[in-house]
């Protein structure tokens, strides 16, 4: 089957016409990418909500707030993931705010539920200012690539360390897993995952491990809140959601896109999540942002080997999210049957693929060089100052070391020129007949 070339970076494509649009979708749907949009999903969802709930109770939030929040930030995250993926042709998915959602735990108590919606509205717009400003945009298409990858990288094995752990738990569940993965990744690589899905489904049944409880069918209702504002809430929550969108969420997530080799413009996505922030404000949910993690889901091989076609599997996570928030009571029931271990299984092999290439990009590209080692290390190490995550600090210490080892370089180079040209011998005359 032929395919129109899809370039990487459309920043200068024609917009095709929606009967295009679908055309396209229906010559390039895939089931790899459906179920790498469900994988997605299913980590995304799972991991987010135990700290959604741990922020509902510090801060006594009611169960309806609960789901408001989650039908706020899966429905407008899955329509914000259909529009840009088919627009761009990139797999480009968009997620709540996951440091957010920790910052949100010890620093959302005390604080009048409609003043934090106040403030969530005001880091919306925030984000929604900043996708304007060129230089800042730009600054994100910059980071090299080999420091992307050392961030991705870094994001990315804690999860494979949580899968670790989850084996010394639960060896039967979690070894049938591993064993599973890694014959499919031989036989039928492209199944891999669902293959792993089905295998922590049926073997939590076998041992008796699921949770299974009565589950209700029904459309779960948005809460609108009217904002109220506070400088308070705009110095504790706002600015500092914000700075975490960007260090947390922005800067791994296009760092991810990269070292999968992506490269899509960065101002109209950034502004795209600064609109679904705003609108998910209303309904009691903090910033929207591009997923990081959940990309390196949707952008593998796993979802497509071809990688002009990747693109589908954000959208049918978008479509997968948008089903999820309508019936957001319902599916957080069906989480809960599977044990905890098993999701992080899933989630730690549905990456190791991602952990690979990111490790390669990371130090097979710039040998020698400190640079991405250094990201590693500082973002590993979970350093929180300022209110900053650490994935910031990490590649901002990158960058820095990145800059002295290019200087350095450079100086020697014009030091080398100058010592050739001083020790060059004269050119002899040649004496005309």
């Amino acid at each position: 089957m032929q395919h129109s070339p899809a370039p990487l970076s459309p920043v200068q494509a024609p917009r095709p016409s929606l009967s295009e649009v679908f055309r396209q979708f229906r010559q390039d749907s895939s089931a790899s990418a459906l179920l790498s949009g469900l994988i997605a999903v299913l980590v995304g969802f799972a991991g987010p909500i135990v700290l959604i709930y741990a922020v509902a109770q510090s801060a006594k939030l009611s169960n309806q707030t609960v789901l408001s929040w989650v039908w706020a930030a899966t429905v407008l995250c899955g329509v914000v993931s259909v529009w840009l993926s088919l627009r761009f042709r990139v797999p480009l998915m968009s997620t709540w705010s996951t440091p957010g959602i920790a910052f949100l735990a010890t620093a959302l108590p005390g604080i009048p539920f409609p003043e934090a919606v106040g403030a969530f509205l005001i880091s919306g717009l925030l984000v929604l200012l900043l996708g304007t400003i060129g230089p800042l945009t730009r600054l994100i298409g910059r980071i090299p690539t080999h420091l992307a990858g050392a961030l991705n990288a870094a994001i990315l094995l804690p999860f494979g360390f949580h899968a670790v752990q989850a084996f010394g738990s639960m060896p039967l569940l979690v070894g049938a897993m591993i064993l599973g993965y890694f014959v499919l990744r031989r036989y039928a690589p492209r199944w891999a995952v669902a293959g792993v899905l089905l295998i922590g489904v049926a073997g939590s049944a076998a041992l008796g491990l699921l949770h299974p409880g009565p589950i209700s069918f029904a459309l779960t209702q948005p809460q609108v809140v009217v904002p109220q504002f506070s400088w308070r809430a705009v110095l504790n929550l706002a600015l500092p959601l914000t700075l975490l969108a960007f260090t947390g969420q922005f800067v791994p997530g296009f760092a991810a896109l990269k070292v999968s080799g992506f490269t899509p413009p960065a101002a109209p996505i950034i502004r795209a999540c600064g609109v679904a922030s705003v609108a998910a404000a209303f309904v009691g949910c903090h910033t929207l942002t591009l997923a990081a993690l959940l990309a390196n889901i949707v952008s593998g091989p796993e979802a497509h080997p071809d990688s002009r076609r990747r693109y589908l599997a954000a959208v049918y996570a978008g479509v997968f999210n948008i089903v999820l928030g309508l019936f957001a009571g319902t599916f957080l029931h069906i989480i809960a049957v599977l044990p905890q271990q098993a999701i992080q299984a899933l989630a730690g092999l549905a990456l190791l693929t991602a952990i690979g290439s990111s490790l390669q990009a990371a130090l097979a590209t710039a040998p020698g060089s400190l640079a991405a080692p250094t990201v590693l290390l500082v973002t590993l190490s979970g350093v929180s100052l300022l209110g900053i995550g650490s994935a910031f600090w990490g590649i901002l210490a990158g960058l820095a070391v990145y800059a002295a080892e290019s200087r350095a370089t450079r100086s020697a180079a014009t030091r080398q020129v100058k010592v050739s040209v001083s020790t060059e011998p004269p050119t002899p005359v040649q004496a005309s007949d």
